[in-house]
């Protein structure tokens, strides 16, 4: 098994509330700006690691082969320093998209399509997000992965409605099998909410190979599982509490740094 961190983003949204807060909150934005300022968001400091390092590190306990990280052209040099002086204890591969600017963006749907078809990938795949920080054991869900011999996503329940507005939003019958998948629905269908964390399977990912996608998909990774749910069985790994962050603000940043703080 091959595991995929997209990790190409601009972290649009992060800079403009740092941005914010260098003028409303000057003594907090002196504090905070070595481990967030002109980062990429997978390497912002949490805890004192990159924020990347805990996906490496969960990855390491599960057993594959080998992870390829996507950046861009503008953050690539701050992947290649940490990956010089981290030791994995699997292989690392680190591949460019080759953008410099948010507006050349390829988007994570095209960015997953580079690794796949420039590595030849043909194996089952880990696909995570890199601005995920995980608060369960991706063992677990290799492990169910294999249990139940399918494509499977992570979901988990939110009960805030405005979040799940802005979340791909899941319905799943009595075995767990997904029937309705729908990125950022208006009128929302369930509490289950799937954060960009999937496992496809190596047939499965021979259809993603072979897929097309135009470009008001490109930026939504859940477009993929939107375009396969009703092709394919895709199980859902489900978790009734919250098991990531998703740190696309200060406040959020915040929320995990305390949060990991206090295991160590």
């Amino acid at each position: 098994m091959k595991a995929i961190i997209l990790a190409a983003g601009y972290g649009v949204r992060l800079e403009q509330d740092i941005e914010a807060l260098k003028k409303e909150e000057p003594e907090k934005y002196e504090r905070i700006k070595p481990f967030i300022e002109s980062r990429s968001k997978p390497m912002i400091i949490i805890a004192g690691k990159p924020l990347v390092q805990y996906s490496v590190e969960n990855l390491e306990r599960t057993g594959i082969d080998q992870i390829y990280i996507v950046t861009n052209n503008k953050y690539h040099s701050q992947f290649e320093e940490w990956r010089n002086h981290y030791h994995s204890t699997i292989p690392i591969k680190l591949i460019n998209d080759g953008t410099s600017r948010n507006e050349e963006r390829l988007g994570a749907v095209n960015d997953l399509l580079l690794v796949l078809r420039e590595e030849d990938i043909e194996d089952d795949v880990l696909v995570l997000a890199g601005d995920n920080l995980l608060k369960f054991e991706l063992k677990d869900l290799i492990d169910f992965f294999r249990e139940k011999q399918t494509s499977v996503i992570v979901v988990y329940k939110e009960k805030d409605n405005d979040k799940i507005r802005r979340s791909a939003c899941v319905q799943l019958d009595e075995n767990n099998l997904v029937v309705n998948f729908e990125e950022k629905p208006k009128e929302p269908r369930s509490e289950w909410i799937c954060p960009a964390i999937y496992v496809y399977a190596a047939d499965t990912i021979k259809l993603i190979k072979e897929m097309k996608f135009g470009d008001d998909k490109k930026d939504l990774i859940g477009n993929i599982p939107l375009m396969l749910y009703n092709k394919i069985h895709i199980h859902a790994f489900s978790r009734e509490e919250k098991i990531r962050f998703d740190l696309g603000s200060i406040s959020d940043f915040e929320v995990a740094d305390n949060y990991f703080r206090g295991k160590e």
